[in-house]
């Protein structure tokens, strides 16, 4: 795989690019963002989400759109992702090892595949049949599950649920596990203890010596938008150990 070249470390706190989930974006995780305070932190919206909602999802896309909110904050940078964005995190880290300080992935331990990517696509060919009652469906619940306030940081930047299928469909063939492998820096895996998403947690923090491990007791698969300031201090703590590194 292509990778960026290294980049020398700017003077002061290596800032932070947070990834956002499925459905959501970037706007979601504004309450992490503002609950890290000691660095520059940037959202980006990835393809056929937010403010890119017209643009068709692929992954190659979307490490784009990682890459070119790096550049903004300034690189190397720490990558944070969430669920969808933290398959995103590895890919642009195994591609890109020299933009990234270090590597953060939440709810994002199941290495996909075409059998376990099987319902999501049914979910998501239905989305695309009924769009206007898979979104009145969709926001209740995520109210019932989450609450009203977590419901509206996913619902700010709006629901991409017609990106479903394309974000399926690239997540189906993307092997997380060599993309992971391919990347040398720090790595932080960050789970709920309730997670369905954690099921080969032990199978990525077995590919890097570099990888450690954190999970969040009784938390579910949304834990870091339900706990956002628990969720920017892990943020911070592993930022702050890439700080050190950077230099050194």
């Amino acid at each position: 795989m292509s990778s960026a070249p290294e980049m020398s470390p700017l003077p002061g706190p290596v800032p932070v690019v947070l990834v956002h989930g499925l459905r959501v974006s970037g706007s979601s995780l504004h309450r992490i963002a503002a609950a890290i305070t000691d660095r520059a932190v940037i959202a980006p919206d990835l393809p056929g989400h937010g403010k890119r909602a017209d643009e068709t999802f692929t992954m190659d896309g979307a490490v784009a759109a990682v890459l070119d909110a790096i550049r903004d904050v300034g690189a190397p940078a720490v990558v944070a992702g969430m669920s969808l964005g933290g398959y995103v995190a590895m890919a642009t880290a195994g591609r890109h090892p020299g933009s990234v300080a270090g590597l953060v992935a939440m709810c994002a331990t199941t290495q996909p595949s075409r059998l376990l990517a099987s319902p999501f696509q049914a979910f998501g060919a239905a989305t695309a049949l009924l769009p206007r009652q898979a979104a009145v469906i969709s926001k209740g619940l995520t109210r019932a599950a989450v609450g009203s306030r977590v419901a509206q940081d996913m619902e700010a930047g709006g629901l991409a649920l017609h990106s479903i299928r394309d974000v399926v469909g690239e997540l189906a063939r993307f092997d997380a596990l060599t993309e992971l492998g391919d990347y040398p820096g720090p790595i932080e895996f960050l789970n709920g203890g309730w997670d369905q998403f954690r099921i080969h947690e032990q199978r990525f923090l077995g590919v890097s010596d570099r990888a450690e491990l954190t999970v969040i007791p009784r938390a579910s698969h949304l834990f870091p938008l339900i706990q956002p300031t628990t969720t920017a201090e892990m943020i911070t703590d592993f930022a702050l150990r890439c700080d050190a590194v950077c230099t050194a």
